[in-house]
């Protein structure tokens, strides 16, 4: 009995020796592992923010690069300069609302300076997008990419591929 609880003790040293021996080896090798792994993943990051940003550049001009813009993960740009009052429209609501649509280089595409109705899931996507981040009386200026706007298609006077931007005064929600 003796023997049996001293071959005990010894197999428990032993495989707490060896869980010591993999703690230290994950406690040295791991940590190297994963700093190696983080700065990748931090440079890959960096290399895809430098090309979004170019790609904003390309869309927007000198816009993309002024202060106090956010953009989503969508790609949409929007600085609020009035976040209005009252319950922001939904997807399905029905907006009265003013706006100035232009392209980058101030060429003015389209206006509606009298409060006009729209249903918010009727408009360019980056449009309805941007209107349920103010409520009436607010008044946004959106960056539309491409992917949000009219895509790689003209319409009217705007080129295929082209960036929007938007000034919008949200009059009301009806």
């Amino acid at each position: 009995m003796a023997q049996s609880s001293a071959t005990s003790i010894a197999a428990i040293g032993l495989a707490l020796a060896v869980l010591s021996g993999v703690g230290w080896w994950f406690g040295v090798q791991r940590p190297a592992e994963l700093r190696r792994a983080t700065a990748q993943a931090a440079a890959e990051a960096a290399a895809a923010e430098a090309s979004l940003q170019a790609r904003r550049r390309d869309w927007f001009g000198e816009i993309a690069d002024q202060p106090g813009f956010t953009f989503r993960s969508s790609g949409l740009g929007h600085r609020i300069v009035t976040p209005g009052d009252g319950a922001r429209p939904g997807p399905q609501s029905t907006v009265r609302l003013t706006y100035t649509g232009r392209l980058r280089d101030g060429r003015v595409f389209d206006s509606v300076t009298t409060p006009s109705t729209f249903r918010l899931n009727a408009l360019l996507p980056g449009l309805g997008a941007g209107l349920q981040l103010i409520g009436p009386g607010g008044r946004i200026e959106l960056l539309i990419p491409p992917s949000l706007g009219y895509g790689n298609r003209a319409a009217g006077g705007i080129p295929p591929g082209s960036g929007l931007v938007f000034e919008v005064t949200l009059v009301s929600v009806e």
